[in-house]
Parts: C-alpha cells; structure tokens; sequence
C-alpha cells in the first residue's frame, strides 16, 4: 500500500464518541488519497467490476453465457401477420389497378407515412396552441406546527390554499407566427412524403406484377420447349430402332429433353418467388396464390414528348415538392431563431385564496400587470443557433436542386429505357417467327437426311431463346412505363 493510506491507516484511535460525520470524512479522505497515489485504484474502489455493488440489482444474472443463443420470446407479443382474404375477393385481384388499390389500403408502408402525416398535424396543432395564454391552477394543504425546547408547544395549525395563474404573450416580434408556419411546412412536407410512400408502394406492385407476368410467359415457353424436346427424341429414337439414325443422335435428343425440363424447373421456381413478392408489396400473405392476367402487346409510338414528361416532374414529382416544402420549414426555422432572441410582453395575473382554521384570518390576493422579457445571450446559443439554421437552409437548398437532378435524370433513361424496350420487343416478335420457320424447315430437313441432329437442336434452342427474349423484353417494357409514371409524379398501375 502506498505511504499516504498507511499513514492515515494509523491514525489513533478516538476515545468516546466518535464525532459527527468522521467516519464519511475519513472514507472520502481514503478515496482521494487513492486518486492522487493511483487513479486506478480509485475507479476499481467507486466503480467494482466484481461483487455486489457491480450490479446491485443483478441486471446480468438473465443474459446468456458468450456464444449462447437467447430462446424463447419474453413476453414479446406476437407479430401482425396479414390476413387472407376471400375467394371472391382474390378473383377481383386478378387485375393491377385492383391489387394496387388493394396495396394502397393494405401495405404498411402507406400506413407508416399517414402516421407520420397525423404526427406532424398534431404538432401544427402544439404551434397554434401558443396563441392562447397559460393558465394553472394550483392547490395545496399544509398542516403545521412547532416544537419548542421549553413550556409548552403551540397547537397544530391546517392551511389550504388556492392560487389560479394566467399568463398571456401579448408581443413576441413574430416567434409564435414563425413557429406556426414551420409546422404548416412541415406537415406539407410530411404530406407529400406520404404521396411518395404511395408512389412507391404502386410502383412495387407494379414492378412485381410485371417480373411475375415476364416469368409466367417464361415458364410457358420452357414448357413448350419441354414439349418440342420431347417430340424430337420421340422421333429420333423411332427412327434409330428403324436403323435410319445413330445411336448419337437418341443421346443428344435425349440431352437436350434433360437440358429443357431443366430450364423449366428453374422457371418455375422463379415464377413462385415472384408470386410471393407480388402478394407481400400488396399487403397479402406470401404464401398466396395470386392468378393475374397476360401482358398485352405494346403500342407502336410514344404519344408524349421526353420534354413533357420532365416538365411534368417538376410540377408533380412529390419528391421534389417535398424539398420544396423542406425550404421552406427551414426559413421559417431561421424567423423563429432570431425572434427568440428578441424582447416579448406579457400579461401576467394571479389570484389567491389561503384559508387558516385557527384565529388567523383568511387571506385573498390579486394581481395583475405587464411584464417585459428581454433576453441576455450570454452563452450566445441564439447566435448559433440562427447560424445553424442559416446552414440548414442553405442545406435544403441544395439538396431540393440535387434531388431535382436525380429526377430528372430517373425519368430521362425511363423514357430512353421504354423506347428501347419497345423496338427491342418489335425486333424479338419477329425472330420468334424467323426462329419458327427456321426450326420448321430444319424438322423437314432432318427427316430426309439433309440436316444433322446438332442443327435440329440448335434450331429449337434458338426458337426457345427468341421467346424467352421476347417474353422479357415486353415486361421490361411495362416497368420501365411504370418508373416513368412514378418519377413523373403519377401513379403506376392507376
């Protein structure tokens, strides 16, 4: 131990009683004496790592030991599952206007951004509130006495009071209507918030709808693929046990049967994942089955103009009017900072009642008057505060121009993405029919003898590979149609 605690270790012993607060001061002595001589002493004497006083109220003892996984669900309610709905219902679901009105009603996520809409509304109602003055009412007993060191004690006494106090701002150089405004702004903002929640929500199921239309087809095309692969090893082998074709040929008519039901099974399992994403971004268990309808050809031209489409996202984009709004709050949250560093009058009043029950008479008092706030920035925390608000609203600014860009940008390759799409489809159509006749003529072919089996099957790979083609580029035409309505300020699948 070091010198300074053996020292005072030996202290001599105190005869008599021990004087009032010794033993607290002889502890706090200890306690620094361990701070100069070693700082780690003092943090293992005041914070123990180990013992009682490391937790007193043995928060610890419940947690697992290290690498232990925690079971059980403690207490933990149960978690909001989506309900299923009726046959009848899902049969007017069938539809993308219908699941996306569905999903409106349903998704949480559009109920999130209305919760947050009520939120901000209740605050707006919090900032009007402050052009009412505060009024409290209070009301206290007391029941008293005194204990004298000689003759006799007074008796008891009991007091009620009553006091009834008004407060009302009557000037404030603009802070009340400053805060007012902000919170219009901010429930503006919060409103369009939601309009994107619900964009976004349409645009999933949109995009969702789309993917599980593209891999349907997808899975109608491996099937027939299937069949066809089927057809030519049927014919092959006929053909190998009547010694008009090599055992070769049997093989790899039978390859590509395997190759075909292959590609199936992957399409299908990709159609089912994609029938679940559709069912949960509509509100509804993933577990579902969600029939939908085929996905029509698309027109030949775009009877809209790209300079439309980017002046429509300027004015209804809710994203941008969102930052719109956000500029807005943050200058209003500039008029409230400096107000705040300004004097304010108020009308100030009180009105009193105390009531004795002894020989005391009872007591009313009143008053009223003025009263002038001038506040003192000493610590200058105004000053920095409008200083930060300034920043905030420079902040805004450019964001609402960085997010008018990105717009801008998403609804430009949208529409560059959909022209595409569209002569992409066209072209794909008519390889389809190209690849058909091809497969057609080389079937003929090989029969006779001019064409090998090599060639037959490459034939029917080609025509798979232009339906699949076209069967992606036409629901990669429907999302990209519905990104530009969504990043126009549209609803997708309305």
């Amino acid at each position: 131990m070091n010198v300074a605690i053996l020292n005072v270790l030996r202290l001599p012993l105190v005869r008599g009683p021990t004087p009032k607060g010794f033993s607290s001061c002889l502890v706090l002595f200890l306690v620094l004496c361990l701070s100069w001589s070693d700082p780690g002493l003092a943090r293992d004497f005041l914070y123990p790592a180990h013992g009682f006083f490391s937790d007193p109220w043995g928060t610890r003892e419940g947690l697992p030991t290290l690498g232990a996984y925690t079971t059980g669900r403690h207490g933990l309610p149960a978690p909001v599952l989506p309900g299923t709905p009726g046959s009848k219902v899902l049969a007017r679901l069938r539809s993308l206007p219908a699941l996306t009105n569905w999903a409106l009603l349903h998704n949480p996520q559009t109920a999130s951004a209305w919760a947050g809409l009520g939120a901000q509304a209740a605050a707006l109602g919090i900032a009007k509130g402050l052009w009412l003055p505060t009024v409290s009412v209070g009301i206290g007993g007391q029941r008293s006495g005194d204990i004298l060191s000689r003759g006799f004690n007074p008796p008891l006494a009991n007091t009620m009071n009553a006091t009834l106090s008004l407060n009302e701002v009557l000037y404030d150089f603009g802070q009340r209507a400053a805060a007012i405004s902000k919170a219009e702004s901010a429930v503006l903002v919060a409103r369009y918030e939601a309009n994107a929640a619900i964009q976004q929500v349409a645009l999933t199921v949109a995009n969702a709808y789309y993917a599980l239309a593209g891999a349907e087809a997808r899975v109608r095309v491996y099937r027939q693929g299937v069949k066809e692969a089927q057809t030519i090893y049927a014919n092959t082998r006929l053909q190998y046990r009547a010694h008009l074709k090599p055992i070769t040929d049997m093989y790899q008519a039978q390859t590509e049967r395997s190759q075909a039901r292959e590609q199936l099974v992957i399409a299908q399992g990709t159609e089912q994942s994609d029938r679940g994403a559709l069912a949960q971004a509509a509100g509804l268990p993933v577990a579902i089955h969600l029939p939908i309808g085929t996905l029509q050809s698309p027109r030949q031209r775009l009877s809209i103009g790209i300079r439309r489409w980017l002046r429509c996202a300027v004015r209804k984009n809710p994203s941008i009017l969102s930052d719109l709004a956000t500029i807005r709050e943050a200058r209003q949250a500039i008029f409230q900072a400096e107000a705040q560093g300004l004097p304010s009058i108020s009308l100030v009043g009180n009105l009193g009642q105390n009531q004795y029950q002894s020989q005391q008479p009872n007591v009313k008092s009143y008053s009223i008057g003025l009263q002038l706030n001038i506040p003192f920035d000493t610590n200058f925390t105004t000053e920095y505060q409008v200083q930060e608000d300034r920043a905030l609203y420079h902040q805004a600014h450019a964001q609402a121009r960085q997010e008018t860009d990105t717009i801008l940008l998403e609804v430009w390759q949208a529409y560059a993405g959909l022209k595409s799409a569209m002569g992409a489809y066209v072209n794909a159509q008519q390889q389809v029919i190209s690849a058909k006749n091809a497969l057609s003529g080389i079937r003929t072919e090989y029969r006779i003898g001019l064409a090998n089996i090599l060639e037959l099957i490459t034939a029917e790979q080609n025509l798979i590979q232009a339906r699949t083609t076209r069967a992606s580029e036409l629901a990669n035409y429907y999302e990209y149609r519905a990104d530009l309505y969504r990043y126009a300020g549209l609803i997708p699948g309305l």
